[in-house]
């Protein structure tokens, strides 16, 4: 069930604030939401945690929100303040929902030059080249022939250009997917075809350290320890690099008591930043700096991707309207001009 999961975080925090409890809220969400399905789901939870669940383990059974904000939950629950660790939270949802608007500004064009060229392909490949030469079919060989052979180069454009199109968006989708999918299943198949593609690799791995490290800034932030925090971040991202790297790291300090700062998740500037901070408070603002560029450079890549999409979305669409030209009115004069030439042969005669 998909429900407003920042609303009702920002109703348990504000419940928390003026010294309730998480059960009181969740009781307060289920009499009060807009909708049936809304009221039954938070009614639930409800009763989940009254019969001693805690919030992240009723979420999780009931499958409300993705995979990191779970464990960020998680995490919290085991920290010193909840409450200041679901602030925390919160401006980590802020956060992801504003990287999601701003990429969703990018793809509403290709969309819909996608949709018109997939309409208009299917439309000539189906209806048109089958309508016409079930028209010429009466009429004479030699006007038969040329119509004929001109409608099966037009077959050919409208095939190739439907692989072409097919290939694309499959590409266009599969990022959106890795994303902004919301069926966990369905965001981690996406997420991992994307990361073998090239151009979709370096996209989703920028968003993934922009995700990866704004969670463990806020938790560090929040008085959640170094090694909890870690150890949640190993089991929320799907990057393998991402997730040996931070395997290292704790494996050093657990071992050799050193924080070594691995290249799959700091470059030389980060490094810099990092070397030298005491506190885990400290730890986590350089985290959400991290962040931040992250943040920035899976924006500029995904611009660029988009931009390259949406032009070549522009040129199908051309293209399929030249398809549609080609086979409906070009068809015609093939006719008419097939009616000239057999009548000058003669064999109308």
């Amino acid at each position: 069930m998909k429900i407003n999961i920042y609303t009702m975080l920002k109703t348990l925090h504000f419940t928390i604030k003026n010294g309730k409890s998480i059960s009181s809220g969740m009781q307060l969400l289920s009499t009060t939401s807009n909708t049936k399905k809304e009221k039954k789901v938070f009614k639930k939870i409800y009763t989940d945690i009254k019969n001693g669940h805690t919030l992240s383990q009723a979420l999780s059974i009931h499958k409300i929100c993705s995979a990191d904000i779970i464990n960020f939950i998680n995490m919290a629950e085991k920290g010193t303040d909840f409450k200041a660790a679901l602030e925390k939270i919160l401006h980590y949802i802020e956060v992801k929902d504003e990287f999601e608007r701003e990429s969703n500004e990018k793809t509403t064009l290709p969309v819909i030059y996608f949709s018109i060229a997939a309409l208009i392909v299917l439309g000539v490949k189906f209806f048109a080249v089958p309508y016409q030469m079930k028209e010429v079919a009466g009429y004479n060989k030699l006007v038969r022939d040329l119509v004929e052979n001109h409608l099966q180069l037009a077959q050919t454009m409208t095939d190739v250009l439907f692989i072409i199109l097919v290939v694309l968006a499959s590409y266009f989708f599969i990022l959106l997917g890795s994303l902004f999918g919301q069926s966990k299943n369905m965001q981690a198949i996406s997420k991992q075809l994307a990361l073998i593609l090239p151009l979709t690799s370096s996209i989703v791995m920028k968003f993934e350290k922009f995700m990866l490290f704004s969670m463990l800034g806020e938790m560090l932030q929040s008085g959640i320890s170094f090694q909890k925090s870690m150890s949640t971040a190993i089991s929320t991202t799907s990057v393998t690099k991402f997730k040996k790297a931070i395997k290292s790291t704790l494996d050093n300090i657990k071992y050799n008591g050193k924080l070594i700062l691995h290249s799959h998740l700091y470059d030389d500037i980060e490094k810099g930043l990092l070397t030298g901070v005491g506190s885990s408070k400290q730890v986590g603002s350089v985290m959400i700096e991290i962040s931040d560029r992250a943040r920035t450079d899976a924006l500029k890549l995904s611009t660029k991707f988009f931009r390259l999409i949406t032009i070549m979305s522009i040129f199908m669409m051309a293209f399929a309207v030249f398809i549609e030209y080609y086979t409906v009115v070009l068809t015609q004069i093939i006719i008419q001009k097939g009616f000239i030439d057999a009548s000058r042969t003669g064999m109308f005669s």
